[in-house]
């Protein structure tokens, strides 16, 4: 009964107009900033960390926003895995940087293309395959009766799933090595003895070492991208990495991982999911942040 329920529920929200969503979205948000929600909390004190120059003014509007960017994240979810593939290059209102990614593929070394918490992410991986083979971690959702929709919605473009351990990295691995294209999130908590500390905004924030060893054993291309929302669709956005992500020196390469990360994020900072406790993991000594 439970996944009936949750099948149907799904299937109506992703049968709303993106317009009524997002204008639902932001209701919902204007209600969670008034009765200072968590997800409000969250946003304002990981903005407030990372822009200390922001006026207290300036602070709880992006924090307002980057709520209701969240809301409408998970309210437009639904319909990107329910729809065919031309319904999503529809939405896709303007491609930026494309050649980035296209010069990158040409070169046959593989393509990582690191792709953080910003802007509608489920967009940007239906969009990849269009240009190349694409093989992804996944990590099945805390709802397990969600599994099937979002494992069809995400291969429903032709993007190959592999599991989140050993076995998935293998196969990211021979994947690149064929010259095919990944996409990573690389702006979450790792898992321990997976990650380094590296400065994100000047803050230590315990960062993925994934991205610099598979570059490192590949030879592989780096690509940032991203898709951001705008009035009916998207943008979907690709550039250049860093050349620090290239380098041998683990510390360097995963320095340069964040710098991209803020790269995006400076593009459109109310667009990114501050409500994720990205600076939980501190060094020893440092005082907790939440």
């Amino acid at each position: 009964m439970k996944k009936i329920l949750v099948t149907l529920l799904v299937n109506l929200i992703g049968a709303l107009p993106l317009s009524i969503a997002r204008v639902l979205g932001r209701t919902i948000a204007c209600l969670l900033t008034l009765s200072k929600s968590d997800i409000y909390r969250l946003s304002r004190i990981n903005i407030a960390l990372t822009h200390p120059q922001l006026s207290d003014a300036e602070l709880h509007k992006i924090s307002k926003d980057s709520v209701a960017s969240t809301i409408i994240n998970a309210l437009e979810m639904p319909a990107v895995w329910q729809h065919k593939n031309n319904w999503v290059t529809k939405k896709t209102h303007a491609i930026q940087g494309e050649a980035c990614l296209t010069s990158a593929i040409a070169d046959k070394k593989g393509v990582i293309v690191i792709v953080p918490h910003i802007g509608n992410w489920e967009i940007l991986g239906r969009h990849l395959p269009a240009y190349a083979a694409t093989t992804s971690l996944y990590q099945p959702p805390k709802i397990t009766e969600l599994e099937n929709i979002v494992r069809n919605g995400r291969e429903r473009s032709g993007a190959n799933l592999v599991p989140t351990n050993q076995r998935g990295v293998a196969a990211l691995l021979k994947a690149l090595r064929r010259g095919e294209v990944t996409a990573i999130l690389p702006d979450q908590v790792p898992q321990k003895n997976s990650g380094i500390f590296a400065p994100f905004y000047g803050i230590p924030a315990y960062t993925m070492t994934l991205v610099n060893s598979l570059i490192q054993k590949t030879g592989c291309r780096a690509v940032l991208g991203y898709a951001l929302r705008v009035p009916g669709g998207f943008k979907v956005v690709y550039r250049e990495a860093l050349e620090d992500i290239y380098s041998a020196d683990q510390d360097v390469s995963i320095a340069a991982l964040n710098r991209m990360v803020e790269m995006a994020i400076n593009d459109e900072i109310a667009q990114y999911q501050w409500a994720y406790k990205r600076f939980k993991a501190q060094p020893a000594g440092v005082a907790k942040h939440y």
